[in-house]
């Protein structure tokens, strides 16, 4: 029996045992409509069945339900392609996709950002991947879907030339996003150029 994608994702990073059952639904129609394109079922199942988290301490999918907007999917999509249209001419022009046919899909920490090339846009389970890096030019491309990618990149047959050398590691995992509630933030400092309220002058 040949080992789906799928399979070979859960047996080589399974979910966290709180998230091993299945996550509570998302409302596809609502998030499909907020993008107005419809989305492939691979990346539903992915999303419903690990929940919004980071593989393997680099990587992260962007989620529709993610607590913080950068990781959001809408949100983060929609950045992604203001981003592009503001490219310059010289850049764009080595981009080896239409604008319009790159909608993001992932991020890691180095800043490098996955897309999936809508193409055709009428049918999602057979666009690809693709990702390029935050300080260079190259665009690689993956034949497959976004859960095919995953599990290509994370056993280390495939490799992506614009991700760093010791990614992945000998054991990746995945971990879910955090509680925003427990995550903590830097106390506000203020610039000494720019008096407190309590100080400013009257």
């Amino acid at each position: 029996m040949t080992t789906t994608a799928r399979e070979e994702l859960l047996r080589l990073v399974p979910p966290q045992p709180s998230t091993d059952a299945t996550v509570d639904a998302v409302d596809w129609e609502e998030v499909e409509d907020e993008l107005g394109i419809s989305l492939p079922d691979d990346y539903k199942w992915l999303s419903e069945r690990y929940g919004p988290g980071g593989f393997d301490n680099f990587m992260t999918i962007l989620h529709p339900r993610s607590e913080f907007w950068p990781t959001r999917l809408v949100d983060a999509a929609e950045r992604a392609a203001e981003l592009l249209e503001q490219m310059p001419e010289s850049l764009r022009k080595k981009v080896p996709y239409r604008i319009d046919h790159l909608l993001a899909v992932g991020k890691t920490d180095n800043g490098d950002t996955i897309y999936w090339v809508t193409d055709p846009e009428t049918r999602p389970n057979e666009w690809t991947v693709t990702a390029n890096g935050a300080r260079n030019t190259k665009w690689p491309h993956f034949d497959g879907g976004l859960v095919e990618f995953l599990a290509a990149v994370l056993s280390g047959t495939t490799r992506m030339d614009v991700f760093p050398s010791d990614f992945p590691s000998a054991r990746p995992a995945f971990a879910p996003q955090p509680d925003p509630a427990t995550v903590r933030r830097r106390p506000k400092t203020q610039r000494p150029d720019h008096p407190t309220p309590e100080r400013a002058p009257e």
